[in-house]
């Protein structure tokens, strides 16, 4: 690597950062999944609680492994049990993860193509929204880009990969289990090198496979392999309102090629129809770049086998679509893009002119929607300030406890649970005699009621005080932010 080649990574790397950190606390996104893994953490922190687990999925019975919320959780401890402080891990995954992109694409092609793909992983918007996602799917890109690697090299017959494929597989549950049916890869690219590895290779691989999935076999092993059969009775059986058959394959191809367009041209798409898109931008570049000896047909068919093995698990499967299901294939996306521009840049000098534009053009477009981006502000800083205003107003009028109502949509009223809960606020059933905050999201609901406004969430204080009797009847129940259930959250 060249004094300049580095420079320019190190550039990359800046550029990553500022775009993964613009505005990061005003645009933190905190609703339920934010309540969720900062309860987790508490369980862990405050209960002392050793967990296996994290939260359960949306599939029953099915949970993620508990690796995000221990990774998390010395950084809660850093900024004194603010959810805040969980920015700091995903924001170093994420430059983990262009680094990544970095050093595969180089060792695996050129440090050409690794410094195209790096930059492009650094600045497309949907990149970087997934990486300011605090969610334990985060590191699906670092873990893609890591399997990306192992199956290029299972097809060109090095099995040393084989330990690191192991903890990759390990991690799957950790992560989320959607990126299974991306194994179907393995077995393709084992087959088109028409080698087999060393038994010791062998070994490596289950032995890395074994320690990487201990919380999870020790996991179903105390509980009767709960989360096995739940996997098997997910699959075979059809929810009510579930696409299924041909309806269904049509809604997987076109989620993956919404991925695909919002990947490559976020937050803008191109006015043609996805399924024809999607069929030149996956098959055109592979052409070229065959053709061009950078990747070969061995090369090319285990990573269409990824493809396919979720598209065919996804059809078949009776769980509901989500969009990062589809994620992990972003890789191969940019792969082929960046070999296509390598391709371009070495052409001739129109062409190294030509792909120089395009990346600048590329990053001033992204870095002016970043900036002016329009932010509906209803997260983190909103929700802890309207906590903070309701517990100082009730102490401030002798509250000994109060209760919340919520006068918004189904699935907004989230959120601000933990904020009460590091407030040590005492929340009361309603209707029984203690004071009532509702809580208006948007604050347009109720605007002439509204008499604090947070972004777009408004606080309506009580109009009257209850009788010290009833308030202090009502406040002799339990704590119902520390006792009510939670969706997801199992102890």
């Amino acid at each position: 690597m060249s004094r300049s080649q580095l420079l320019l990574l190190i550039l990359i790397l800046l550029i990553g950062l500022i775009f993964r950190t613009y505005q990061i606390v005003e645009r933190f996104e905190f609703a339920h999944d934010g309540d969720l893994y900062s309860w987790i953490v508490k369980d862990i922190v405050i209960n002392g609680h050793f967990r296996l687990i994290g939260q359960e999925t949306s599939a029953p019975g099915i949970f993620i492994g508990a690796l995000f919320y221990y990774l998390i959780t010395p950084f809660f401890l850093l900024t004194n049990m603010d959810p805040v402080g969980a920015i700091i891990p995903v924001t170093i995954l994420g430059m983990l993860t262009i680094v990544s992109y970095y050093f595969v694409f180089s060792k695996l092609f050129n440090i050409k193509i690794g410094l195209i793909a790096a930059f492009l992983y650094a600045v497309l918007l949907s990149n970087i929204g997934s990486d300011r996602w605090i969610v334990p799917t985060n590191p699906t890109n670092l873990w893609a880009i890591w399997y990306f690697y192992i199956i290029i090299n299972l097809a060109r017959g090095n099995f040393n990969v084989l330990p690191l494929l192991g903890i990759l597989i390990g991690l799957i549950w950790h992560i989320h289990i959607a990126l299974i049916p991306t194994l179907a890869a393995v077995p393709i690219a084992t087959l088109v090198s028409k080698k087999l590895p060393t038994l010791a290779q062998v070994t490596k691989f289950a032995v890395a496979l074994f320690v990487s999935s201990l919380p999870l076999l020790a996991f179903e092993i105390k509980h009767n392999f709960q989360q096995t059969l739940s996997v098997f009775q997910n699959f075979g059986q059809h929810q009510q309102g579930a696409a299924e058959g041909l309806y269904k394959f049509q809604v997987v191809w076109a989620v993956i090629g919404k991925n695909i367009n919002a990947l490559l041209f976020a937050p803008k798409s191109l006015p043609v129809a996805q399924y024809i898109f999607l069929i030149i931008l996956l098959f055109t570049p592979a052409i070229l770049v065959m053709q061009k000896k950078i990747l070969s047909v061995k090369e090319i068919i285990p990573l269409y086998a990824w493809i396919l093995g979720i598209i065919i698990f996804f059809t078949l499967s009776s769980s509901p679509i989500s969009e990062y299901y589809f994620s992990n294939i972003g890789v191969i996306v940019l792969a082929l893009v960046s070999i296509c521009l390598y391709l371009l840049l070495k052409s001739s000098t129109i062409g190294r002119r030509l792909v120089f534009l395009l990346l600048i053009v590329i990053l001033l477009k992204n870095g002016y929607f970043l900036l002016t981006q329009q932010y509906y502000n209803k997260g983190y800083v909103e929700r802890k300030a309207a906590v903070d205003y309701i517990v100082k107003d009730a102490k401030l009028r002798n509250f000994p406890c109060f209760s919340i109502n919520y006068i918004t949509s189904v699935g907004e009223n989230v959120g601000f649970r933990y904020f009460f809960f590091l407030k040590n606020a005492h929340i009361a059933v309603p209707g029984r005699g203690s004071p009532v905050y509702s809580i208006v999201i948007p604050d347009e609901y109720a605007y002439k009621e509204v008499k604090a406004k947070f972004g777009h969430i408004g606080v309506i204080p009580p109009t009257d005080t209850p009788a010290k009797e009833l308030m202090m009847d009502a406040c002799s129940g339990a704590n119902t932010n520390l006792t009510d259930p939670m969706f997801g959250y199992v102890e």
